[in-house]
């Protein structure tokens, strides 16, 4: 049996030659941004007497030194508005405030909301749909 595993060992194939290559590993970081907010919720009144508040926050991400700018518009820089809350043919109105309009890199920013003084309207839901803008 020794002969045979001696054999074996023999028969093996001789490397005669090694070559080498060398390969690079890249990546391209690209300028790219995400952003969210969440509901600017009053949540529930029984009479509007003004000076109601909410907050609401928009989380920025952008890639690593990347300056931004965010608004209420598309096309200038916009941090406050007044608008309403509507349910059919009524309203509630409301201002919003952006705590700031930008950063570098991560952020965090809040949009501050009042109600005003006004006539309470029926009871309902009241609703508003908007959109934080973000150039980077």
């Amino acid at each position: 049996m020794p002969a045979v595993a001696l054999s074996l060992i023999c028969a093996s194939p001789v490397l005669a030659a090694q070559l080498a290559v060398n390969f690079q590993a890249r990546v391209l970081i690209q300028t790219s941004c995400l952003v969210s907010a969440g509901q600017l919720n009053f949540g529930a009144v029984g009479t509007i007497v003004g000076g109601e508040t909410a907050v609401s926050t928009v989380n920025v991400v952008c890639s690593a030194g990347t300056p931004y700018t965010i608004s209420f518009s598309s096309l200038s820089s916009v941090t406050s508005y007044n608008g309403a809350m509507i349910n059919g043919a009524n309203s509630v109105a409301y201002s919003a405030n952006l705590s700031a309009a930008g950063g570098t890199g991560p952020g965090t920013h809040t949009i501050d909301g009042v109600l005003p003084a006004q006539v309470t309207p029926i009871p309902a839901l009241y609703t508003d749909n908007r959109t934080v803008y973000l150039s980077y």
